[in-house]
């Protein structure tokens, strides 16, 4: 339905690669959650933009922090 709309879908809570195959399957567009990062402090998280650091690198997906 979102891409009829094109809407992108982030999924939130992302914790195992199980999980993240599933969204695969469904076409989600990003994803959140500890699979991704775990919380960081302000300044930790500039530095990781900054640095342009990608824990997950696919075609598929972009990770939203």
């Amino acid at each position: 339905m979102s891409q009829s709309l094109k809407l992108k879908v982030i999924a939130e809570g992302v914790e195992t690669i199980d999980q993240l195959e599933f969204l695969r399957c469904l076409e989600c567009d990003e994803i959140q959650g500890f699979l991704a990062s775990k919380p960081v402090p302000a300044e930790e998280f500039e530095k990781y933009l900054r640095d342009n650091v990608r824990l997950i690198d696919n075609n598929c997906f972009s990770l939203a922090a």
